[in-house]
């Protein structure tokens, strides 16, 4: 295969691995350096190019020369996300991340909204713009303590809790003052704990335990320490339909367990770190052996949609052309449709 990695940052040397090993070939692009176009035609000659600043001219990346694309985007989401979706829906590329899945991903109210949606279960949560009626709200949640958490932010940024009335009301204060959007969540007393799960399509590949050391914040990032362990198989099902529930075939999902056992999924990351690797193995190698299956499905059923397309394209012409002897339109429109099957029978073929 060859593949297109849409990546903000450079990509791992763990993903690169797992390509190269596998034999394929890969291509690093920024989404941020490239130029979508949207064509005028109703027969589809949508476009992108590179638009890299060392460049002369931008240069236009052909959709026939990738095979899937590995997005790893970390910043610059609703720009990144646009040109995966041209990608995916007008360019007709496989990828196991769609672009409404990495953008509820990014948004962790509509995260949980999608999640509770979808019969998966999330801590409550409340949400307000402006609210004059805060006590309402974090009594809703089962009280003080309560976790705050920006709509936006990743390795434990923007996630705070609240202990204490005073504490509260000042921190919801300032953020409502300088109009940020948080949501108040359920304190899930885990001990300082909880799970980072990867999964690729309808499997769980990879499962850590993180134990926070500085404060309920279980992250690596935040200093926290992380030991493979074995998911049950409730918690694995759990785990693989709160990622279809986003749009998501590969992400990281966020587990915590209360005092009972009872799992709650927390967030959902589409560009989660390799911390988990070193514990856990490589998950690229798992993502790459998806890949290659899906993404010769999706050329099939894209050619197979653009077959009945040409025909039903040609059959809407020819029957505008009077000037011709349906002889004539019949032999034009056959000659027509075999060599445009034919194109695409050779790109399958590859």
């Amino acid at each position: 295969m060859k593949v297109l990695i849409l990546a903000t940052g450079q990509p791992s040397k763990h993903l690169i691995n797992a390509l190269e090993e596998r034999g394929h070939t890969w291509e690093h692009h920024n989404p941020n350096h490239l130029y979508m176009l949207v064509s005028d035609s109703t027969s589809g000659y949508d476009r992108l190019y590179n638009g890299h600043s060392d460049l002369e001219t931008p240069v236009r990346l052909l959709a026939r020369n990738y095979d899937a694309v590995i997005s790893r985007i970390g910043s610059s989401i609703d720009h990144g996300a646009s040109i995966l979706r041209h990608l995916n829906e007008n360019l007709g590329i496989y990828s196991a991340q769609t672009a409404d899945g990495i953008e509820t991903a990014s948004n962790k109210l509509k995260t949980t909204q999608k999640l509770s949606l979808n019969g998966v279960r999330v801590p409550i949560t409340t949400y307000a713009k402006s609210p004059v009626h805060t006590d309402w709200l974090i009594d809703k949640t089962g009280g003080l303590p309560t976790i705050a958490k920006l709509l936006r932010g990743s390795q434990g940024v923007g996630v705070f809790i609240l202990e204490t009335p005073q504490a509260a009301n000042t921190t919801l204060e300032s953020f409502y003052k300088l109009e940020a959007s948080i949501k108040l969540q359920q304190f899930i007393d885990a001990g300082s704990k909880d799970i980072r799960v990867i999964v690729v399509g309808d499997q769980v590949v990879a499962s850590m335990e993180r134990t926070g050391k500085k404060d309920f914040r279980a992250n690596i990032s935040q200093g926290g320490s992380g030991a493979k362990i074995k998911l049950n198989d409730e918690d694995k099902e759990l785990c693989v339909k709160a990622a279809k529930s986003i749009g998501l075939e590969f992400c990281g999902v966020d587990l915590l367990k209360d005092k009972n056992g009872k799992s709650y999924v927390v967030e959902i990351n589409s560009n989660m770190g390799t911390h988990s690797i070193s514990v856990c193995g490589n998950w690229f190698v798992d993502l790459v052996k998806h890949i290659e299956q899906k993404s010769k499905k999706y050329k099939k059923e894209n050619i197979k949609e653009e077959k009945q397309q040409i025909k039903n394209t040609f059959e809407s012409t020819s029957s505008t052309i009077f000037s011709q002897t349906d002889k004539e339109v019949e032999e034009l429109r056959n000659s027509s449709i075999s060599r445009r099957l034919a194109k695409l029978e050779s790109e399958l073929l590859k």
